[in-house]
């Protein structure tokens, strides 16, 4: 969030608030009252992360939004929600034209961090606009957009909630498998192993449902890139053995640092 905090830094203090208890929406109006703040932070998943020094402003920042909200806790520590923030979103405000802006390129984003991204600066009245997959913000709301940003990034959206449905989670070698399909495509696009342990990935996969302890936005980008792999060996008559490779080894590649 700052440039002179880095949440990284193995040698820095650093304190955190586990909200798993909290809904998106409510985290989302709290990262949005730290940035107008200026309080550094980051999110891990659920967890905020501000530094040391900043524990007692973000205290008080997490007592004013959660009684702005209304949030309270039931006896089993569970967030109740007892404000606004489940009724009619408001009116989008539109950023006008003549404004000083800022551009986030969110091609790569899926569909639903867009969609929970949208909904979150619609709620809290951030003027903004789309033009394709391009966000365009005041630059003057840069802090208060990237807040945000970050808690999408972090995973938090409603393809997480989907994972904690009442269906099992896949196993993480789920992933791996992807993976060694990848490994053996990239180098004999036509191995048949290989193609029948994309396939049976495929499969039992589903994009919003990640496996256990696979970040979302990982997994839908792995599940993406294995279906144009299959498109490209078995949609045709004849597999397009090139096209085939370059994505195989970007498979391979996207997945190799968490194997």
């Amino acid at each position: 969030m700052t440039d002179d905090w880095n949440p990284n830094d193995p040698d820095a203090t650093r304190v955190h608030y586990d909200l798993a208890m909290w809904s998106f929406d409510q985290q989302a109006e709290l990262a949005s009252d730290l940035a107008e703040a200026e309080i550094p932070h980051s999110w891990e998943g659920s967890e905020l992360v501000v530094p040391e020094d900043a524990e007692a402003a973000a205290d008080a920042v997490i007592s004013a939004t959660e009684e702005r909200l209304g949030i309270t806790y039931d006896e089993d520590g569970a967030a109740v929600h007892s404000g606004d923030t489940d009724t009619e979103l408001p009116a989008v405000v539109v950023l006008g034209e003549d404004e000083a802006t800022t551009e986030y390129d969110l091609a790569d984003w899926p569909e639903p961090d867009r969609e929970a991204l949208t909904r979150a600066l619609t709620r809290q009245g951030h003027p903004f606009r789309w033009e394709g997959e391009v966000l365009l913000v005041r630059t003057e709301d840069e802090q208060l957009v990237e807040s945000l940003l970050d808690l999408v990034e972090a995973g938090e959206t409603e393809m997480d909630m989907d994972a904690g449905s009442d269906d099992d989670p896949l196993p993480f070698e789920t992933l791996t498998t992807f993976f060694l399909a990848g490994e053996r495509l990239k180098k004999h696009p036509l191995d048949a192993d290989g193609l029948e342990e994309l396939l049976a990935a495929i499969d039992v996969a589903d994009p919003a449902k990640p496996p256990f302890g696979v970040e979302p936005r990982l997994w839908f980008r792995t599940c993406e890139l294995a279906d144009q792999l299959a498109g490209a060996l078995v949609d045709d008559d004849v597999p397009d053995e090139e096209t085939a490779q370059i994505v195989a080894e970007q498979l391979h590649d996207l997945l190799r640092p968490y194997i």
